[in-house]
């Protein structure tokens, strides 16, 4: 695999008729099955780090509650995805493919905790978006304030993101 990945050129062209999600990659798994999972997901998305699912809990209420009101609406989601050294509030699954559709941040309690949190939080985006994360913030007052529009405007966002991808 080392060789595949490494010795091209200008470009390389991936046939196959198995995705990501076939390679069934647990933690005992040999290192080159895990690589090979990476690279036909990083092929078939761009996305060079997908994430990893951490088995951390919510850091808050708020982020419970958006993640049991997408999981209502028949939405698979995730809580404290690791990515790039930061862990994203929520991840939404992709329905149809291995991978996340979107990750969503949510100003929890460390949010109000700091003052440099605005500053922080827009360097984690950068990096994130950067990864080819698309990344949805949602701010506690809008969603108290009126969590039917702001859950109409999250799950908008979602089906254009699928419908984007069709």
């Amino acid at each position: 695999l080392n060789v595949l990945f490494t010795r091209a050129k200008d470009r390389v062209e991936v046939f196959t008729s198995m995705r990501p999600s076939d390679i069934n990659a647990s933690e005992g798994s040999n290192l080159g099955v895990h690589a090979l999972r990476d690279y036909l997901e990083y092929a078939e998305t761009g996305r060079l780090e997908t994430g990893e699912t951490t088995g951390r809990e919510p850091d808050s209420e708020f982020e419970e509650f958006v993640r049991d009101r997408l999981r209502e609406k028949g939405f698979d989601v995730v809580s404290q995805v690791g990515v790039a050294g930061y862990f994203i509030d929520l991840a939404v699954k992709h329905p149809k493919r291995s991978g996340y559709l979107l990750g969503i941040e949510c100003d929890g309690a460390s949010y109000h905790s700091s003052r440099s949190a605005r500053d922080r939080d827009r360097l984690r985006q950068q990096v994130l978006e950067r990864l080819k994360w698309n990344i949805y913030r949602i701010w506690s007052t809008d969603w108290f304030h009126n969590p039917e529009e702001e859950l109409r405007r999250l799950i908008g966002c979602l089906e254009g993101l699928l419908r984007d991808e069709a």
